[in-house]
């Protein structure tokens, strides 16, 4: 299953927004849509890529990811970038009938 990086999303996906602040760095926000259904490990980027930066420079700053949420939707690996689904996502429970679900 190929997820993509995308600015608006499509029925049945969750939109994923991640803001990334690094000392020396300005702030970047980074947008995934992600289909409800993904099925965990399931792959929906490489955030160092995306940033421009390496999977050590991740490392480096410690990067990670915060949610507002208690459940932890989604996986970062530090070491190389991949973040992946944690957590199969339900759209209706995050969003009720709201759209775009962010």
């Amino acid at each position: 299953m190929k997820l993509r990086k995308s600015e608006e999303p499509l029925p049945g996906r969750v939109m994923v927004l991640i803001l990334l602040s690094v000392s020396g760095m300005k702030a970047e926000t980074v947008r995934y849509s992600v289909p409800e259904e993904a099925k965990r490990r399931s792959f929906v980027a490489n955030v160092a890529k995306d940033l421009g930066l390496t999977g050590e420079e991740l490392s480096i700053r410690q990067a990670r990811l915060v949610s507002d949420g208690e459940k932890q939707y989604l996986q970062l690996n530090q070491h190389t970038g991949d973040l992946v689904v944690r957590e199969q996502m339900d759209r209706e429970e995050l969003c009720g009938q709201s759209e775009p679900c962010l």
